[in-house]
């Protein structure tokens, strides 16, 4: 799933140094575990008012966090409400839905 990269696993013959390299390879495994390490920005989503529009996320598991940026293209207030009812898979899909905006929106999607 992850597309960063792995620490490389030699063996170093100094022991110091050793130490050192797994030691960093350590804190570098514990850091690509993190929601944080994966997260992806999706942009220019365009969202119709009142309508639910499915957003392919490509995490491969269901998100920790959904964050939508500021709304360009408005005519109005309104709100976007993420919508959970089961009816999409949340491991590939957030479905986004605008309400109150007059226009479609267009906006970008942070997920983790």
């Amino acid at each position: 799933m992850s597309r960063l990269s792995k620490p490389q696993d030699i063996k170093l013959v100094d022991d110091a140094s050793e130490r050192v390299r797994r030691s960093h390879a350590q804190a570098i495994s514990e850091l690509q575990t993190l929601p944080s390490s994966s997260m992806r920005i999706i942009a220019n989503v365009q969202l119709p008012d009142s309508t639910s529009v499915p957003v392919p996320h490509g995490l491969g598991r269901v998100p920790v966090f959904v964050r939508e940026s500021n709304p360009r293209n408005a005519v109005s207030t309104g709100r976007i409400d993420e919508i959970r009812d089961g009816t999409v898979d949340r491991a590939r899909y957030v479905v986004l839905r605008a309400s109150g905006w007059g226009a479609t929106i267009t906006i970008d999607v942070q997920v983790m």
